[in-house]
């Protein structure tokens, strides 16, 4: 005699190569639609915009530091270390000013970002949502890319340090920052769809716990594009686009699946 039926899950998980085919269906999107390459094209400009900004500030700011600091040269050895020591805080204040570019570049590119995951959707032919609030947009994105990276700095800057500490543990910390990347990234290019369908941080939680295989391979695919230096920012459109297709996929498995007995 047969069990009573318990009740039915929403749809089966999609694996590992699910979340890889999704980034990297992603990125044939966005290379195979001229539509889509102005709005791509966006966070690129504004990281650029950011950098020009931010790194003359950075250079005039060392300068001013220097000044007090060190003060008028008297000698040809102060004026040199004058000089070695504006070189050096100028650099740091750059890779500073690149970094808060780069991080700032994605939110304040929302709206463009946003509109990618509709054309995305519509060609996958999925619904078609309506437009929400730029600038509410750029908030929940400058929230969410906070969020990833007050949770996952912290993790990153431990893992580097043991492996300088230790050099022997790289063969576990290499692979585990590439995995933590990989999360936070897919972490933040979810919320894209999730949030035009009214899904806020819990919704994002379980899906990534639903589909812990998928998210991982996607993950793991835009950490290692992100290995390729220069693609940095292309990997934004690149993944939310990828995001899109996941959770769109998520949707056509929950729709095909019995709702329960």
């Amino acid at each position: 005699m047969n069990a009573p039926l318990a009740i039915r899950p929403r749809a089966a998980a999609l694996g590992f190569f699910a979340g890889v085919r999704a980034f990297f269906g992603g990125i044939h999107f966005v290379a195979t639609t001229p539509g889509t390459w102005g709005w791509a094209a966006v966070p690129v400009v504004v990281a650029t915009i950011l950098l020009g900004v931010t790194g003359a500030i950075a250079i005039w700011a060392g300068g001013l530091l220097t000044a007090h600091v060190v003060g008028d040269p008297t000698s040809a050895w102060h004026a040199a270390g004058a000089w070695l020591f504006r070189a050096v805080v100028s650099l740091v204040a750059l890779v500073f000013a690149f970094v808060l570019s780069i991080s700032l570049a994605q939110p304040l590119s929302g709206f463009a970002l946003d509109v990618l995951v509709r054309k995305q959707e519509t060609a996958l032919g999925g619904r078609t949502w309506p437009d929400g609030s730029v600038l509410g947009g750029i908030l929940r994105s400058l929230r969410v890319t906070l969020t990833a990276l007050a949770l996952g700095l912290p993790v990153l800057a431990l893992l580097a340090l043991l492996t300088l500490l230790v050099p022997p543990l790289a063969i576990v910390t290499v692979p585990l920052k590439l995995v933590v990347t990989g999360l936070l990234a897919a972490y933040d290019f979810l919320d894209y769809p999730l949030s035009i369908r009214g899904e806020g941080v819990r919704g994002r939680l379980l899906f990534m716990r639903a589909h812990v295989w998928a998210v991982l391979g996607f993950g793991l695919s835009v950490a290692a594009v992100l290995l390729v230096p220069g693609l940095g920012l292309l990997v934004v459109p690149w993944g939310v686009c990828g995001a899109t297709r996941l959770v769109v996929e998520r949707d056509a498995g929950d729709r095909s699946c019995p709702a329960g007995p």
